[in-house]
């Protein structure tokens, strides 16, 4: 009405016009009384669009911030599936770097020799030399073939990128290279087929519960009760050079370097001790590590041997760091759900998977998370209830185990997520033992896939064994040594079976011959 007063009341009536809604006190004076109009102060107005509009504004920020809270997860699962890919490529990366490293440490470990010792070879065997060649090749062939399986598991994760063929093309020109080694391509051919016994002149009364060599084949270590023998080995025979005494109980297990000049020894005084070689032969012990509370029964190491892993009759397994430049080893952590002695540990082809066995009839998964730390799957389901003894990884998804309350082994692949006995597949032993005694398992399963050959020990008995073309294992030679206190390895080169047995105490050396 063009008042110019200030608005203290409105008409709530729709079918007014905005302006004739709006009343000031002139307004209301004239305001005809006949009408009835709803009315409400100006300021109450306000008040209640306010209220209305601060009611909207808080339902909308609780959807706002529901909704951010969701994105801001979705961020935190982005960056954190981001920090993953970087640790997997990371992973690669430095995989690379160890693989380059290993090639170039095992031409160095083939360029080192004495001069003396050398010309004794020399003098007594002129293909010395060819010998040494073809070992040097086996190893570069088995170690490429080992992280060739290793870092193409990893690699299968990068598949969706362009950049992943030409990595895979890379990748297969060095597999194809790597499996046109001449030498190596004949023995692959050959399969195990008789032993021939070469010497069992040694003679040793007290017990040897362990013998390994180093990757050339021209050191054996054995253990004799609580002290370690270091002995030169030549074409089967055996001339000893020191003895290192540093274990208070018997020595129980050894492994060997494939990469520097060291061995790893564990006791039935639950320590684990490094040695490693410095001049003139001499070897350094590392301080003695005690963190399992019994005996241990058994270590393996990991490929770039940054890792040892052992078991022990204390129900666990215990994860260690090495550095074998500083001869030291670290303990990281324990691996617990064992309820017996653990016997045997093995590692798959691209050690993302652990398999163990204790002195029962518990087969356990690990599996390695995001942070390379191991963490419990399950426990294998088997056919035989009764005592075990040991586990190994023949291939990525097949491992066999040997049941010792029974004359068989068993065979284990991975199907639908998890590993499965193939019944079709168990090998029945030829001679059935009727003894049964409990005695440590020191000898482990022997597996050289480029020689087509499993050795182990079941009972009082050192079994040679096969694969056949149809993926079926097949026995080729059962020697018995007549006691169950048999303990012994084959040289990497699958060449020789070397044992020491309680019933004749002395060395017996095989030649493992082939067709």
């Amino acid at each position: 009405m063009k008042h110019e007063l200030p608005v203290s009341m409105v008409i709530l009536d729709s079918k007014l016009s905005q302006n004739q809604r709006l009343l000031c006190q002139e307004c209301i004076d004239n305001l005809e009384l006949d009408q009835n109009y709803k009315t409400i102060g100006f300021k109450k107005v306000i008040q209640k669009i306010e209220e209305n509009k601060q009611q909207q504004l808080n339902i909308i920020e609780d959807l706002i911030i529901t909704d951010i809270k969701q994105i801001e997860s979705f961020q935190i699962q982005i960056n954190n599936l981001k920090s993953i890919v970087l640790q997997q490529l990371d992973q690669l990366i430095n995989n690379t770097y160890d693989w380059i490293l290993n090639l170039k440490q095992t031409g160095s470990k083939f360029s080192e020799y004495s001069f003396f010792k050398e010309l004794d070879l020399l003098i007594v065997d002129e293909q010395n030399t060819k010998a040494d060649q073809i070992n040097c090749q086996n190893q570069i062939k088995i170690l490429n073939q080992n992280w060739i399986t290793k870092v193409n598991s990893q690699l299968e994760q990068f598949k969706q990128f362009k950049e992943y063929q030409q990595l895979k093309n890379i990748f297969n020109k060095l597999n194809e290279q790597t499996s046109n080694m001449s030498i190596i391509q004949q023995q692959q051919k050959l399969s195990p087929n008789q032993l021939q016994l070469i010497d069992d002149t040694i003679d040793q009364e007290e017990i040897c519960n362990a013998i390994i060599f180093d990757s050339t084949g021209k050191i054996m270590v054995s253990t004799c009760e609580n002290k370690i023998i270091i002995w030169n080995f030549n074409n089967g025979k055996i001339q000893q050079v020191q003895s290192l005494s540093e274990h208070q109980n018997n020595v129980t297990c050894l492994v060997y370097s494939k990469i520097k000049n060291y061995f790893i020894s564990g006791s039935l005084d639950g320590s684990i001790i490094s040695w490693k070689q410095l001049n003139n032969n001499q070897w350094q012990s590392s301080q003695p590590q005690c963190e399992h509370q019994k005996e241990v029964y058994c270590i393996i190491l990991t490929q770039n041997e940054d890792q040892l892993i052992s078991g022990s009759s204390d129900f666990m397994i215990n994860v260690w760091s090495i550095d074998f430049i500083n001869n030291q080893l670290t303990f990281l952590y324990s691996l617990q759900k064992h309820t017996n002695f653990v016997n045997s540990l093995s590692l798959n082809e691209s050690e993302r998977l652990l398999v163990s066995c204790e002195f029962g009839n518990s087969i356990i998964i690990w599996q390695k998370d995001q942070n390379n730390r191991w963490i419990f799957q399950y426990v294998v389901k088997q056919s035989i209830k009764g005592i075990g003894s040991h586990v190994k990884f023949i291939k990525e998804d097949q491992f066999i185990w040997v049941p010792y309350s029974a004359n068989c082994i068993c065979v284990f692949e991975q199907k639908d997520g998890q590993f499965q006995e193939i019944v079709e597949k168990i090998v029945q032993f030829n001679k059935q033992s009727q003894q049964f005694l409990y005695i440590p398992f020191f000898f482990p399963i022997i597996y050289i896939k480029d020689k087509n050959l499993i050795c182990l020990r079941h009972k009082e008995y050192i079994m040679l064994l096969k694969e056949q073309n149809d993926g079926q294992l097949s026995i080729v030679k059962e020697l018995d040594c007549q006691r169950w206190s048999i303990f012994g390895t084959v040289t990497n080169n699958g060449q020789y079976l070397i044992f020491w047995g309680e019933e004749k105490r002395k060395y017996e050396i095989y030649e493992i011959q082939y067709k």
